[in-house]
């Protein structure tokens, strides 16, 4: 196991029921990624085999490839950590526990970003083909927040608004009284007369 302290998060998707499934439909994964502007602290992350990136522009955007510096001019590095939702051996995973100072559980759905936490992850070595070093794999465990940012989901602009609802009952039918009494039963024929045949009860417009 290993402490990352004081890692700026972004993109927590964390939320136990609902692991991330963009980019592993079989085998969703929750996440975090963490952020620093410390030289010192991208220096700590390499060593920990993390291999953090340059924030750059995205392809296509007016800022492709150049540096995103903060408010204050200063440029970030980042990591991905993720953890996936099924094992190995085809079992539901522990989920990504997010508690803060006090050790008491967060909604990680209330997790907003540019909040700071200590996050802890699990690594392990693997064989690389065609390498005699084995790789490094970091697996997401848990996150102490040690500010929390709260997230505020955006109204939607095609969200249903409360109001009125008018309710109208059908009109009555002819012939329908309302109840469902059987009909009566047709006055007897006279003696040594054919019973008259029996009309069917329900309305034509039924069938």
């Amino acid at each position: 196991m290993a402490l990352l302290k004081n890692c700026e998060l972004h993109y927590i998707k964390c939320d136990p029921k609902r692991p991330n499934a963009s980019f592993n439909k079989k085998n969703p994964t929750w996440e975090v990624q963490i952020r620093t502007t410390d030289l010192e602290q991208k220096k700590e992350w390499d060593a920990y085999g993390l291999k953090p990136k340059l924030l750059v522009g995205k392809e296509g955007d007016d800022n492709e490839g150049e540096p995103i510096l903060t408010a204050d001019g200063k440029k970030q590095w980042r990591v991905n950590l993720k953890k996936k939702s099924i094992t190995q051996a085809g079992e539901p995973a522990s989920t990504v526990k997010i508690v803060n100072g006090s050790l008491e559980d967060i909604d990680p759905n209330t997790v907003g970003n540019g909040s700071l936490g200590h996050v802890r992850i699990y690594q392990y070595e693997f064989p690389q083909e065609g390498k005699k070093e084995p790789g490094i794999a970091s697996v997401l465990m848990a996150i102490q927040l040690k500010r929390h940012i709260v997230y505020t989901p955006k109204a939607r602009d095609d969200e249903f608004e409360i109001e009125d609802t008018e309710t109208i009952n059908p009109e009555p039918r002819d012939g329908d009284d309302g109840d469902d009494a059987p009909a009566e039963a047709p006055t007897p024929s006279p003696k040594g007369s054919p019973a008259p045949k029996l009309a069917d009860s329900r309305p034509e417009d039924q069938f």
